[in-house]
Parts: structure tokens; sequence; C-alpha cells
């Protein structure tokens, strides 16, 4: 047989050939010198075919088509490809081709689903952040457990194909081939579940604190959640407020009850919208523990009474207990009278953002006393 160029995609071939006797797995038997004359079919003495046979395979491994290993005897240098192809030709071993590689030699054609360029502009997501989100998820689940979740959180769905080398109980495994290997649509399904899982929207999730720091780190990145996925908006810096980050930020900080409530109003512009409806979750809240058909002013007034109150807020057998418990009444009544009302009977005056915040913080503070206080 005489050769008077090489193919890159009979290269190809001949690799996948060779890693489907080995299971997959790389192909260390082989050099690529054996491989060029199998494919010749003979002995190759030309020097040229060398280096036309080196330049194809290094072509495709720049390309992401396949990957090797120069394994030199005794842990020498690696020759030159120039000055010695021949010799070069003999030290590559370990040829394994990538998903994309494997497509090519299978003819396989992958049409990529477009893109989303007012979600994804292609930006990477900091590794950073993705390992402090998989150490969360290693410290919560065993391996199996975690490609259990991993899966039933649709972060490898079935439309999705993972190479067989991605072990699906290592989240940062996961994370790092849908990011980088699979295309938008890889990309897509790991904003989803990133989203979801900062948002605690699936089985398990950040700590209020974790979240805190999460948002925070993204907005620098310029990522942010939205609708239950990551999404791009300009890169925050500073302390500013009004930024979509650090919006996220400050409600994640707010007791989940009042977050839960109040976010949407917030994200739509409708402060004292927001705040009118954490001021009620805390009266609600109160109703159903103190199980008293009252509201307002007057519901706080009965439940935390220095005589016969319905609900502790502190250790009422001691004197500074006694004074915690009358300050908080006169808190939650200032509240319901001073932040709940007006927006009841006032169409919900408006107010900037960062009153809001200020406002929502005074009810996550009532939430956070009910959460240690105890029905009498």
């Amino acid at each position: 047989m005489t050769v008077k160029r090489w193919d890159n995609i009979e290269i190809l071939q001949a690799i996948d050939r060779h890693q489907e006797r080995a299971c997959g797995a790389a192909v260390y038997a082989v050099s690529g010198l054996q491989l060029m004359e199998e494919l010749a079919g003979a002995l190759v003495a030309d020097e040229w075919l060398w280096r036309g046979f080196i330049q194809e395979v290094q072509i495709a491994r720049d390309a992401g088509l396949l990957t090797f290993d120069l394994v030199a005897p005794g842990g020498a240098g690696a020759p030159s490809a120039v000055a010695e192809p021949h010799y070069y030709l003999q030290l590559i071993r370990n040829f394994a081709l990538t998903v994309a590689g494997q497509d090519r030699a299978r003819g396989r054609q992958v049409v990529h689903d477009l893109s989303d360029p007012a979600e994804d502009d292609g930006r990477p997501i900091s590794k950073l952040i993705l390992g402090r989100i998989a150490a969360a998820i290693r410290a919560e689940y065993s391996p199996e457990q975690i490609a259990i979740f991993l899966r039933e959180s649709n972060l490898i769905p079935d439309r999705i194909s993972l190479p067989d080398n991605v072990n699906h109980g290592d989240p940062m495994e996961v994370f790092a081939c849908l990011e980088q290997q699979l295309g938008s649509e890889g990309r897509r399904v790991l904003r989803g579940f990133l989203g979801r899982w900062v948002e605690g929207g699936l089985l398990s999730g950040p700590t209020r604190e974790l979240r805190v720091a999460l948002v925070e780190q993204l907005g620098r990145q310029g990522w942010f959640v939205r609708d239950g996925r990551l999404v791009v908006d300009k890169p925050t810096s500073g302390l500013m407020a009004s930024s979509p980050m650090l919006r996220d930020a400050r409600i994640a900080a707010l007791h989940p009850e009042i977050g839960s409530v109040a976010e949407q109003y917030v994200l739509d512009g409708y402060h004292a919208g927001a705040v009118f409806e954490a001021m009620k979750a805390v009266s609600n809240r109160v109703k159903k523990m103190a199980s008293i058909d009252e509201d307002g002013q007057r519901l706080m007034g009965q439940v935390f009474a220095d005589k016969g109150p319905r609900i502790a807020l502190a250790d009422l057998t001691t004197e500074t207990g006694r004074n915690i418990q009358s300050g908080y009444r006169f808190m939650f009544m200032g509240g319901m009278q001073a932040l709940r009302n007006p927006g009841a009977h006032e169409q919900h005056l408006e107010m900037d953002e960062n009153e809001a915040f200020d406002q929502l913080a005074f009810a996550s503070l009532l939430m956070r006393r009910l959460d240690s206080s105890s029905v009498l």
C-alpha cells in the first residue's frame, strides 16, 4: 500500500477501534509508530510521512479530538518531534478519543441547541464557587447518594449522556463536564441546577450563611439567580444596594418566612407591599401560636402581656426576662401600628429599597424572636 498523505478521520477511527477492544480504556499497548504502520499496511521509511503523521495527531489533539502521552523510558525527557520524528512516534502512547473525537470517528453530527445570549454569554462560572457547592453536597451525602441526588435534581437528565469517565458521585466532575464539554445545553442544565440549589428549591441546599456568600461571589462575576436559574448581568463591585446580586444577598439574609413572602415584591420594585406582607406574616404566626382571634396592636398586647401572656419571649422567672418580654411587646405592637397598618389602610405608600430592607430586617428580628419563644 502506497501512502501519500494521512487522513485524520482514518487515524481517529483506528484509535476508536483499539479503544473498543480495550473496553473504552486509553490505548497504551500501541505506539504512534505502530498505529502509523497499521494504517499504512507496511513499514514506513519516509521521514516526511513520519512528520505528516505527527502533525495530524497534534492537530487532532489541539482541536480537542484526542489525547495522548509521550512516555520516555526511565523518565528521560521527550525528544523533539522535528529533530527526531521516528523516535518521537515510538514514544507516543495512551491514545484516547474525546467525546468530540468519537463523534468524528463514527460519523456522528452533533447539533447543539441554540445558546441563551440573554442569560448566558459563555463567561465561566468560578471553579472556586463550584467547589464550595460541591463540598457542601459532599458533606451531606455519600458518593452513591450524590449520584441519586444529582439525577433526581435533573442535573443528569436522560437527554444528556455524560462521558463514561465522569464519576456521577463527584459533583465537581459533573459540573465541569456540563460547563466545559457539553455545549450550551450542558451549561443550561448546570445553570438551572445551581440556581435551584442556591435558592433552596431542591431536596437539600446551602445554609443561610453559605447562600449569602455564594450570591455575593457570583455577583462579582456577573451571575445572579432569577426564576430558579443563573443568568448573566453586569458584575457587581463595592456595596451597590441596587445591584441584583446584592439585593439577592439582602433577601437571603432575612428570616426564611420573611424572605419567602417579600422577595417577589422587592424584585418587582413594590417595596411597601413587601413590608406589608412581612408584617402580616408576623401577625399570622403570632395568631397561630397563641390560638387567639385578634389582630394588629391589640393581638400583640394580649399575647405578650406582663400578666398572663400566651407566648414567652424570655425567661419570665427573672427580672431581666420580664424586661425583655415587655420591651418586645412594645416592638411587636409598634410594628403592627407603624409598619403594617399604614400599608393596610393607605394602599401601600411607596418607599425606597434601603428603607424597605430596614423594615424587613425588623420583621425578621421579630420572627427570629418567635423561633426561640415558648407557648404558655
